[in-house]
């Protein structure tokens, strides 16, 4: 099941406060790379602290931390400032989160994108975390390496922040299904010519009831929407492909290694071992849970294998719960598959939980604590269980769930597909309008309307008409604010 994008409303304020030798930090000769060091002074026993936090609600984060941190920290005053405001649609999430940090000066920041989350360490606003690091002895080394790297990779190699959990994608699949069948099962680092190979082993002639298919992933709640485009995409990704040149503002499509990535799944629909999504039904206000899991082709058993997120774990297990007439899934994960020229890397991982201290904060010591508290040990087991979906940065609470090893969401390396540093960030209405088109095009090479070739060519042309539109709009909206 697609995993809804939800921002938690916000509004918790985090009053901290704290001292710091100097104005708010101590400046040092002899850091890293000819920078003066950076020193925080402890708190007293005694002393008192009080900061602003900014997180989605003030609910949620007394919920994960809030509590938890004031028991710690009974001098530490905490508020907590509310984003669930910039969020709405219409919204240029960017500006309405820098209004908001201008207006309320908060010392900790929870940075919702990977995008914001560079601009602002690129920008210097957000405090370099190495030395304070170095300074607590703050255990890092026990953090996941692939969140740690990425972080890094986004601040020239150096912490601007933190993050307590990451999201990740694994290939499901149903061991009994497999083994009714006589199909090997899967294994780490195939290739997604492999998988669907694996895909094509099943029988496709059964009706109804009786019907299964070798994959069927979350694109399957499309509610009548061809799903070709969707694997293509899926497929190009792990071929490190992107579909535009951001720095260049050019979309790239009509190229072999996309036309291989949308045969690979033009031949897998047509074959009829992926389900086809365009027979589905959507979504709708006032199913239950009961319905929503019934149309769950792999939780019901109708389905040998799915590409889903570390969240559809807990889906699995409510649809355990909640179908009492199907027989509960027999899954296992293996990772996700991978370019056979880099079969060590993904760009499975994800981060939507920055946290970091404001660089103009007057209490940054205080702001630290709370950051790091907030990625300690301690609260990574009080709070593994209670974020369904989200994975600990922490090694140690990653290890297994329900009886299977999760080692798949973790082994592979970070690659980051598309995104290079301080490319101008791709207006939002570019991807609704060209993934309309993509899908019609795409289903027209299914239906044996379009070649591969003319699909690929009519994509790029159209999709660059798109994108220039979109960035036209984009500059007269930001022209007439200023005006």
């Amino acid at each position: 099941m697609k995993r809804w994008s939800k921002w938690v409303p916000a509004g918790l304020a985090l009053s901290l406060a704290a001292t710091m030798t100097g104005c708010s930090s101590d400046k040092l000769a002899g850091g890293e790379g000819g920078k003066p060091s950076v020193t925080l002074k402890e708190l007293g026993k005694d002393e008192k602290a009080s900061i602003k936090v900014l997180f989605f609600d003030k609910n949620y984060f007394s919920q994960l931390y809030g509590t938890l941190f004031s028991s710690k920290f009974p001098n530490i005053d905490v508020q907590v400032v509310s984003m669930q405001n910039i969020f709405e649609p219409g919204k240029d999430t960017k500006k309405e989160y820098q209004k908001l940090v201008e207006e309320e000066k908060p010392d900790v920041l929870l940075l919702p994108t990977p995008e914001l989350f560079e601009q602002w360490a690129t920008d210097g606003k957000l405090l370099q975390l190495d030395d304070v690091i170095r300074q607590d002895k703050f255990d890092v080394e026990n953090m996941m390496p692939t969140v740690i790297e990425q972080i890094k990779s986004m601040g020239d190699g150096k912490l601007y922040g933190l993050a307590p959990s990451f999201f990740s994608k694994a290939l499901f699949y149903n061991r009994d299904l497999f083994e009714k069948h006589g199909v090997p099962l899967p294994k780490n680092q195939m290739t997604w010519e492999e998988v669907l190979e694996l895909a094509k082993r099943f029988p496709t002639n059964g009706q109804g009831e009786q019907r299964i298919y070798g994959m069927a992933s979350y694109y399957q709640f499309n509610g009548g929407k061809p799903i070709g485009y969707e694997y293509m995409r899926e497929i190009g990704s792990a071929l490190g492909l992107s579909i535009l040149d951001r720095e260049k503002g050019t979309v790239t499509l009509q190229s072999d290694s996309w036309k291989k990535a949308l045969t690979l799944a033009v031949d897998a629909i047509k074959s009829g071992a992926i389900y086809n999504a365009k027979d589905s039904k959507p979504i709708e206000p006032g199913m239950t849970m009961e319905d929503i899991f019934k149309q769950d082709l792999f939780a019901t058993g109708k389905a040998a294998m799915a590409i889903e997120g570390s969240y559809y774990i807990e889906t699995l297990l409510r649809a355990k719960d909640s179908l009492k007439d199907v027989k509960p899934v027999n899954w296992d994960i293996v990772t996700v598959p991978v370019d056979p020229r880099s079969p060590e890397a993904s760009d499975s991982v994800s981060i939507s939980k920055f946290f970091a201290v404001h660089v103009d904060s007057p209490n940054q010591r205080a702001a630290w604590e709370l950051v790091k508290y907030i990625n300690s040990e301690e609260v990574a087991k009080a709070v593994s269980s209670s974020s369904p979906g989200e994975l600990s940065s922490r090694t140690a609470y990653i290890k297994e769930r329900d009886g299977r090893t999760l080692e798949p969401f973790t082994m592979l390396k970070l690659v980051r597909n598309g995104y290079p540093k301080g490319a101008e960030p791709v207006p939002a209405s570019f991807y609704s309008a060209f993934d309309q088109m993509a899908q019609a095009e795409v289903q027209a090479v299914v239906e044996s309307k379009k070649s591969v070739d003319e699909a690929l060519k009519t994509m790029q042309e159209k999709g660059q008409d798109i994108y220039n539109k979109a960035k036209q709009e984009q500059k007269n909206t930001e022209q007439k604010g200023q005006g």
